[in-house]
């Protein structure tokens, strides 16, 4: 029961952590390189949370107990990331948001196979409610379709078989070692394509209509040091948060709390960039957070 409340409340925090990180992140589109921000960021959250656990004494925490899982749960993590943060540009965070969260229905389809948990009616239904949601809102095959929005698809099946990869394999390893091993990994993907892209033969058309994938190395400004400080202090609460509560409860239990992350999503689309939804977003975000509070509430007379 506790094990259950604790897993809910962090899975929330965890998403007021992601919807505030990729708000800053959406605005450094705007003026840096996706690559380096990865590099700095990923860097910065290392050498916190190592300086952190040697205040504290802890070097035991920031050691994973093998290294198999937690590399692969960092690559798949890493391409979460890079599929999500490389579609911001182009669309609303919200809009983002609600095809990512694919993720909770393939978390449940991926927990399903791999880990052979039981996913009962009511989760089945929500996750097909919650799938028509996504359709809705991508609109596939029609004239309105926005192809960017497939990126954002892709970064939430990476994701949800991340989250069940924590909780089938990861769970004897620290939170801490989960959280360093991923940036790390990170880290020397965001080195090598700095490195690389600037000779690479990418078309100037290329380039120039999506800058924030297709830059290397750009001059470090304040505001850049500041938003990349931001992203880091959010991306270390947030992703902390969200593997304790994957450790905490069944992947299937845990994944429709993290749709939550729309709510603030829209709010942070209103506040900063007075975006409002269509009708249409409006109503396929409706279709999707409805059948996460569908399953929440049933889980929650449950604990």
């Amino acid at each position: 029961m506790e094990a259950k409340k604790l897993a809910i409340g962090l899975a929330v925090l965890s998403t007021l952590g992601f919807a505030t990180q990729d708000m800053v992140v959406k605005l450094l589109s705007e003026i840096g390189s996706l690559w380096q921000l990865m590099f700095l960021r990923a860097i910065l959250v290392v050498l916190i949370l190592i300086t952190w656990a040697l205040l504290k004494r802890r070097p035991d925490i920031i050691w994973p107990s093998g290294w198999k899982w937690p590399i692969f749960r960092a690559f798949l993590m890493s391409c979460a990331y890079s599929f999500f943060y490389a579609s911001l540009p182009f669309t609303a965070l919200a809009q983002a948001a609600s095809c990512f969260f694919t993720a909770p229905i393939f978390t449940c389809f991926f927990a399903a196979i791999i880990l052979k948990e039981k996913v009962g009616i009511w989760r089945i239904s929500s996750i097909f409610v919650g799938f028509l949601g996504v359709l809705y809102i991508i609109q596939p095959g029609t004239s309105h379709m926005q192809p960017i929005l497939f990126l954002p698809v892709l970064a939430g099946a990476s994701y949800a078989l991340g989250v069940v990869i924590t909780r089938g394999f990861c769970t004897d390893h620290p939170a801490l070692s989960l959280t360093i091993t991923h940036n790390a990994f990170y880290a020397l993907v965001g080195a090598l394509m700095v490195t690389f892209i600037p000779i690479l033969p990418i078309p100037i058309d290329v380039k120039v209509a999506n800058p924030f994938v297709f830059s290397g190395w750009v001059q470090l400004t304040s505001s850049i040091i500041i938003m990349i400080g931001i992203t880091s202090l959010t991306h270390i609460l947030a992703m902390t948060s969200s593997i304790r509560a994957y450790q905490s409860a069944e992947s299937s239990f845990v994944a429709p709390f993290e749709y939550t992350y729309l709510i603030f999503a829209m709010l942070i689309d209103y506040a900063v960039w007075q975006y409002i939804p269509s009708a249409q977003g409006i109503i396929g975000v409706t279709m999707i957070s409805s059948a996460g509070v569908t399953i929440a509430i049933r889980e929650r007379n449950r604990i």
